[in-house]
């Protein structure tokens, strides 16, 4: 009912977030829609231990199996050629690869995929060493703003808490 009533009200389809991915946010939450095939509507917070979770949820994955005799999967990402991926790697890969995060060198404006990258990058480059990271969040992520949220939707936002 509220999921209609917000696609009348803003003409487009309501942004959907798991309610148990917001217990650490206290004001704000970055958001990205899933593009899993399948036609996923969710979106999710941009954060590593949340793409782990959301995988596993809602599509089936067991993101902590890294063992060297851990079968490979494809990633099913729409338009993703991946197919040689442990599922223990797979949240980083559509963190980096999809999400389009990105940690970027304050210093020498470097582009880097992880944030162990940045650290390692910041450790090893003399000009960077007091280097802050900035974090590239992508293109398609959207700011949601908790404070708006009454009742688990905001219409203002287009959001609904499931």
């Amino acid at each position: 009912m509220v999921q209609d009533m917000l696609l009348e009200f803003n003409g487009v389809n309501p942004i959907l977030i798991a309610r148990d991915a917001l217990h650490e946010h206290d004001t704000e939450v970055r958001v990205h829609p899933c593009d899993w095939k399948g036609g996923c509507r969710m979106h999710i917070p941009v954060e590593l231990k949340q793409v782990s979770k959301h995988l596993k949820q809602h599509h089936g994955i067991n993101t902590s199996a890294t063992s060297g005799d851990t079968q490979k999967i494809t990633c099913l990402w729409t338009g993703c050629l991946d197919t040689h991926t442990k599922p223990g790697n797979l949240s980083r890969h559509v963190l980096t690869q999809h999400l389009g995060v990105r940690w970027i060198c304050s210093k020498c404006g470097s582009s880097l995929s992880r944030e162990d990258a940045f650290r390692r990058h910041s450790l090893e480059s003399l000009s960077c060493q007091s280097a802050e990271v900035v974090v590239d969040y992508g293109d398609e992520s959207r700011v949601i703003d908790l404070v708006y949220i009454d009742g688990g939707w905001s219409a203002s936002q287009n959001v609904i808490l499931i």
